[in-house]
């Protein structure tokens, strides 16, 4: 069959009418637009007090994105809704970073919605492109870490999996760049100058963090008061995680930290204007910064501090859904499983075992069994020195008891080794979860493999070293923990959204079972000589270039 009849073939089965796009979501007989009750004019009206003619491209934008979210919402909401009657076995991914990008585009694609947002603007004159360029990029993440995360939420919601994302709520990213005169030049990456309109707060949710220290602002900088414990508050705020076709949509559950008491009248009132804010502001920078600058002592500080916040929010919040419905805690690896991103969510391990053995009342051995069966840990890294390690000390200062509990499963795990390796001293030395030296430190990757039942990298090679070079002792001890899982991407935002060109050459031949079965993409092979096609294909190679070329001489 050549590529014409394939095109005229395809197209009789594919092509989606309006309503039978907007009906999964049971959101009623809705209209996007040319009214006073459709929804765009609707946010137009209500949310900026404007109308179509008169509003500005980020008033455009948000009454867009809050249309979309009320199109998705009865959907996200009968979601949970199945999840929670049906009790099924969840996965929860922590991540300190999701590269998540920007919302609109990809929601509209895995909605199935796009080819009506583009008959909208057409027919109202909308600019579309000027409208998705206002959106800014989510500052949650940074590199490959944070873009796999992504990835893997976007997998799940369309493999229809029960899961769901947990992460930081940023309000400032690394730095936005500028070239100024040949050079580059740092701002302050502020998202969320504006209100976000794909987040939801659900602040009836929110969970308590103890802390074993108290913070203070002193001649303009926090300073640390050890032994006066203290209190932070978590406030979780969710963004919808669409799979392809909405069928399924499941939520990314972002920390923001806050304090308890905000304000000190008092202190006000006696004319510490700054002082009355303190722990205001104390609470609040532990999510200001992705990143924060790691050069400092302080920096490092904070960073350790934002990993013990998300560990801490992420467990109460996941432990309390899980015993609305169980009673039994030695089922909490048959209902639940835990995915650490990196080492940045270690403090997992101790954390589960504290809630076992301190609230939960087990005894060791069961609290240690339920622990390693329901966490596993992605290692992103070979070199030694990219590999976490916490002072000891601050184990001491901010959470006591994880140091404790961290020194028994190293006890445990030193009489392993010399029972298994009799005589073997420099490699209980290599295997120990705290390393010795001037400053003893906490080795985060090897406490995440010992607490954890599953250890992979990332790509076959990498997984490879990571046995038997950066962690080869660990390997030797439990070499069936370790595997390999080869990163992959969604062909959804990088194929279908990224190049809709391209995305729409192969559509038209092959149908569009290729945006979630990449192996139909064979189906091309049949196809490689033939002319019609491959005029096809160039002609959307030149559009992508002029979409670009165009993109290029607007941003300069």
């Amino acid at each position: 069959m050549t590529a014409a009849a394939r095109r005229e073939a395809v197209k009789r089965t594919t092509e989606p009418s309006l309503e039978g796009l907007l009906e999964p979501y049971a959101c009623g007989p809705v209209h996007f637009s040319g009214g006073a009750d459709a929804l765009y004019d609707r946010h137009l009206m209500l949310g900026s007090l404007t109308d179509s003619a008169r509003a500005g491209l980020r008033q455009r934008y948000e009454a867009v994105a809050r249309s979309m979210r009320d199109i998705l919402a009865q959907r996200w909401y009968r979601t949970e809704q199945t999840y929670d009657r049906e009790n099924p076995k969840r996965v929860y991914y922590l991540s300190m970073e999701f590269l998540i990008g920007r919302s609109l585009s990809n929601n509209l694609l895995n909605l199935r919605l796009d080819p009506m947002m583009r008959q909208v603007a057409e027919d109202k004159g909308l600019d579309w492109p000027a409208i998705v360029e206002v959106e800014p990029d989510a500052s949650l993440g940074n590199g490959g870490l944070g873009r796999l995360a992504a990835c893997f939420l976007d997998s799940m919601a369309t493999l229809q999996l029960p899961a769901m994302g947990y992460g930081l709520r940023y309000e400032y990213g690394i730095f936005r760049q500028r070239i100024e005169d040949g050079w580059q030049r740092e701002r302050p990456d502020n998202w969320l100058r504006y209100a976000d309109p794909w987040e939801m707060p659900r602040r009836q949710e929110k969970v308590e963090v103890k802390l074993g220290c108290s913070f203070e602002v002193h001649r303009g900088t926090i300073r640390t008061i050890v032994g006066k414990p203290s209190t932070l508050l978590g406030i979780p705020y969710d963004r919808p995680v669409v799979g392809f076709g909405g069928q399924t949509i499941n939520t990314l559950r972002l920390w923001g930290a806050a304090a308890p008491d905000g304000f000190d009248f008092q202190a006000f009132s006696a004319g510490r204007f700054v002082g009355a804010l303190a722990q205001r502001l104390v609470g609040e920078s532990v999510t200001r910064v992705l990143y924060p600058d790691d050069t400092t002592v302080l920096g490092r500080a904070l960073r350790f501090l934002q990993q013990y916040f998300l560990v801490t929010c992420s467990l109460a919040d996941l432990l309390r859904r899980f015993r609305r419905h169980n009673t039994d805690w030695s089922t909490l690896p048959d209902k639940i499983a835990i995915q650490l991103n990196d080492t940045h969510p270690t403090l997992a391990v101790p954390e589960l075992m504290r809630i076992l053995l301190d609230d939960a009342r087990l005894g060791w051995d069961q609290a240690w069994d339920i622990t390693r069966r329901t966490l596993a840990y992605t290692n992103h890294t070979l070199l030694p020195e990219a590999l976490e390690k916490w002072p000891l000390q601050w184990f001491e200062v901010l959470s006591p008891r994880h140091l404790e509990i961290i020194l028994q499963i190293n006890q445990c795990l030193l009489d392993e080794v010399r029972q298994r390796f009799p005589g073997d001293d420099s490699r209980v030395g290599r295997v120990s979860l705290v390393e010795e030296g001037s400053e003893r430190r906490i080795r985060m990757a090897n406490l995440a493999i010992v607490g954890s039942h599953s250890t992979n990298g990332v790509a076959a090679i990498h997984s490879r070293l990571l046995r038997s070079q950066t962690v080869r002792d660990l390997a030797e001890l439990y070499p069936e923990r370790f595997n390999n899982k080869t990163n992959g991407i969604t062909p959804r935002r990088w194929l279908a959204m990224a190049n809709p060109y391209l995305s729409d050459c192969i559509t038209q031949v092959i149908g569009e079972g290729w945006i979630t079965d990449l192996d139909q993409l064979a189906k091309l092979k049949p196809l490689a000589e033939d002319a019609g096609f491959r005029d096809a294909v160039r002609q959307a190679k030149r559009q992508a270039k002029q979409r670009f070329a165009g993109w290029l001489r607007a941003a300069a």
